[in-house]
């Protein structure tokens, strides 16, 4: 046996030995050299214990495993889906479609109920609803009433007159009901609005009796900017309910022109009269002359005083507000007052929008419950598959 260094290389002496020995071991003759170290390798190996067949059988398997090639992985069959999974997650497919189409539906019916409720409420504002009586525009148009839904909706659309910087003054008359018992509520909400809007409070009367003859009414005068927001919070207020709404505009271009030129007309007249004054020399021209600016003072005073009551018709809006106790709503006109196919529909839609919502609660209740079932299932069946498996693979 030669032992071979691979860092370093053998001395030729010693390689020649260790042949030798080899080909003693071997039975093979041996260079006369190597006589003396021939024989010594034949006395120790005669002196070698002997190896019982038991152990060395057992050091030649052990060998044997130990030097074996390294076994080929053997490609395991693909696992296939259980049935059972897939009918579960097609299971919790279908229900996730469920509520999203459940949803949808809602939403549909709440939108076309709605707006089946506005239509409706906007044709029984335009039955009716009781136009306030006004005088006649400078144009010679008069005012036309809103249509206002009877239950009193803040989303009533504002009125509002092209202005094209044109003097225009506006002014308007809301008609609320409401129960006997809530008439002093439903004032006292009035007088809060039209502080909030920085208006005036005219006039007001108010009678609480607790029955029919309860009643309020306002002579309220709101900037001309707020009466919008005005009437849309004052038909929205609670307790109460709008049963008519009137709007009115009347153009005072003209008049207000007219007064412009007739204050610009007394100051020029005044002008003169002073500097023909300063150069009068007798006491009748004085005394006429002072007569004359005194008149001009006048117009002029009377002038300023139409363009300050005009501009604040322009900048304040006049609105009046009425409020009558009344026990019941006010009946809502439906067409003809026939039951139809339009009135079958929204009831049929409303039905529908409300099953759908107690089925979309019940569906979110119970799906966590299901999910939590369903994923125990699913654990519970992958443990039985593995242990059979590891069953079937010891066997």
């Amino acid at each position: 046996m030669r032992l071979l260094d691979h860092d370093a290389p053998i001395d030729p002496e010693i390689a020649a030995v260790l042949d030798a020995i080899d080909a003693t071991l071997a039975g093979d003759p041996v260079d006369g050299r190597y006589a003396e170290t021939a024989e010594i390798a034949l006395l120790l190996s005669s002196e070698r214990a002997a190896v019982r067949p038991e152990f060395a059988r057992t050091m030649d398997e052990r060998v044997a495993r130990r030097f074996a090639p390294a076994p080929v992985a053997v490609s395991r069959r693909r696992r296939r889906v259980p049935r059972e999974f897939l009918e579960m997650t097609g299971g919790l497919a279908a229900a996730i479609g469920l509520i999203v189409a459940i949803v949808v539906i809602a939403g549909g019916g709440h939108g076309s109920s709605s707006m089946s409720s506005a239509s409706s409420g906007a044709a029984s504002g335009a039955g009716s609803s009781r136009a306030a009586s006004s005088p006649p525009t400078a144009s010679g148009s008069k005012a036309q009433p809103a249509l206002v839904p009877p239950n009193g909706s803040s989303s009533t659309p504002t009125l509002q007159p092209p202005t094209t910087g044109r003097k225009v003054v506006q002014s308007a008359g809301l008609e609320l009901a409401a129960a006997p018992s809530r008439i002093d509520d439903v004032a006292q909400q009035v007088y809060d609005v039209i502080g909030a809007l920085g208006g005036i409070v005219e006039n007001s009367t108010v009678t609480q009796t607790g029955g029919p003859e309860g009643y309020a009414d306002f002579q309220l005068s709101v900037p001309s900017a707020s009466l919008g927001q005005a009437m849309g919070r004052l038909s929205s207020l609670n307790y109460a309910q709008v049963v008519s709404r009137t709007d009115s505009s009347q153009d005072i271009t003209d008049q207000y022109g007219a007064a412009q030129r007739s204050l610009a007309d007394a100051r020029a007249l005044r002008t003169s009269l002073l500097k023909q004054l300063a150069g009068a020399t007798t006491t009748e021209q004085v005394d006429s002359l002072n007569a004359q600016i005194h008149d001009a003072e006048a117009s002029i005073s009377s002038d300023q005083a139409t363009l300050n009551r005009l501009n604040h018709q322009v900048g304040f809006s006049q609105l009046s507000v009425e409020i009558n106790a009344r026990s019941t709503p006010a009946p809502v006109s439906h067409g003809n007052g026939g039951f139809g196919i339009g009135q079958a529909a929204h009831d049929a839609g409303r039905v529908l929008t409300v099953a759908a919502g107690i089925a979309l609660i019940g569906i979110a209740a119970l799906l966590p419950v299901a999910l939590v079932a369903g994923l125990a299932w699913w654990v519970g069946s992958t443990v039985r598959r593995r242990r059979r498996e590891q069953a079937l693979d010891a066997a």
